[in-house]
């Protein structure tokens, strides 16, 4: 079932399963920015990913002396969650831990995630709530995939995405598999800006670390331009299917990365992990900015 949101700039849809956004259009034209799922490419169009980004190694990890099988991008993405549509402008989806999640994730907790709109501006706000007796582990990330070109007469490769902040800008490169290889080399841009190219997917995902928390897709040739900013994700997901002329492009904030290529992780062990003491809740907040 979808959900609806809007304000005098924007108006915001999303789907019970997954939380997914499904729709952000402007107001003033009409003009809709976020990718709709042509199956040519990818179905998707704004994941949710919780309490793991990407892949598992072999599907599985470790907790406390036992091996578990968790599903890419974890437990929310295909799941009906709970709908509130707290006001005309903040829309939220929740879920919370069941006979079902404990086959994969040994932990008590209540998810959240709300859309909440202010002007051009639309928040994201994800929530971790531990209702457990112990920490529980987690990943959380979003996965919004965007048309490019955003404008008739454009071409993909007329776009680019500036990083305005990063310093030390590098890539966590990633193997044939999309584990992390444990690499990290410096990334060269040009200027501030990562001039986008379908040569630049090979594989999967291009993973960055040291962005400065901002991200703007857009065009010197065009007017419209979507700005990201996640001040607390450490690391960004530049993605499109791979080996195609797909025309979108996926911004993804995460938190922490896939699993390593070596070993199986343990997720009381597992770098960037966020471990949530008992009682306390963790809060996650991304933006974007539409024009």
């Amino acid at each position: 079932m979808l959900y609806t949101i809007e304000n005098e700039c924007l108006f915001v849809a999303a789907d019970e399963v997954g939380g997914q956004l499904m729709s952000v259009r402007t107001k003033k034209d009409g003009h809709e920015y976020l990718w709709q799922g042509d199956p040519k490419y990818w179905t998707g169009r704004a994941y949710n990913l919780f309490p793991v980004i990407g892949r598992m190694n072999g599907g599985k990890y470790d907790y406390r002396g036992r091996m578990y099988d968790m599903p890419m991008h974890g437990l929310v993405r295909k799941t009906p969650l709970r709908a509130e549509k707290e006001s005309g402008t903040r829309l939220s989806f929740s879920y919370a831990d069941n006979e079902e999640t404990h086959k994969y994730y040994p932990f008590r907790f209540l998810y959240k995630v709300t859309f909440s709109l202010e002007g051009n501006r639309m928040a994201v706000t994800t929530t971790v709530q531990n209702t457990d007796d112990k920490p529980v582990c987690f990943g959380v990330g979003g996965h919004p995939g965007f048309f490019v070109p955003m404008e008739e007469g454009l071409s993909f490769e007329d776009y680019y995405i500036r990083f305005e902040r990063a310093k030390d800008l590098r890539q966590c490169v990633m193997t044939n598999d999309v584990l992390f290889s444990g690499m990290t080399p410096s990334y060269p841009l040009d200027g501030d800006k990562l001039w986008l190219r379908h040569s630049l997917f090979p594989v999967d995902a291009l993973v960055l670390m040291n962005t400065g928390g901002r991200a703007v897709i857009a065009s010197d040739k065009g007017k419209r331009r979507v700005a990201m900013e996640y001040p607390d994700m450490k690391y960004m997901g530049v993605w499109q299917v791979a080996g195609s002329d797909a025309p979108y492009i996926c911004l993804e904030p995460w938190s922490m990365l896939p699993a390593s290529a070596a070993r199986r992780d343990d997720f009381e062990t597992k770098p960037d992990m966020t471990r949530l003491p008992v009682g306390e809740t963790y809060r996650n907040t991304w933006t974007l900015e539409i024009e």
